[in-house]
């Protein structure tokens, strides 16, 4: 079986883990964060689930709004690790724009000091 090449900033359909409370689970697209060296060695990658926008949703100042095919969001407060045999499909690859917000939005969130 040939390794899936992946690639820090692109987003994949995954197959999220099973979970409790307002995690998000079952199949849904993910951002890929963990850098490209990791991601060439590691069996396991570092995501942030992304969910489609209801109407009359909020947007959270910790959440990125994306467009995919559907209004979608980041959810930058709930970093995953997942194995690579659960990654399915690249969809897409975010902009430069939207990976600066994340890296933004990440340091607030895990108040990480410059």
């Amino acid at each position: 079986m040939t390794e899936k090449l992946i690639r820090r900033g692109e987003v994949f359909w995954v197959d999220l883990p099973d979970s409790k409370g307002r995690e998000l689970k079952e199949i849904h697209p993910c951002l890929v964060i963990s850098n490209d060296r990791q991601n060439l060695f590691s069996p396991l990658i570092t995501v942030m689930p992304i969910t489609s926008l209801k109407a009359g949703d909020k947007i959270f100042p910790f959440q990125i709004f994306i467009q995919l095919k559907k209004e979608s969001v980041i959810l930058v407060d709930q970093i995953q690790t997942i194995d690579r045999e659960k990654f399915l499909d690249r969809i897409a690859k975010v902009s430069e724009e939207i990976m600066e917000k994340v890296e933004k939005s990440l340091h607030i969130t895990l108040s990480l000091k410059n």
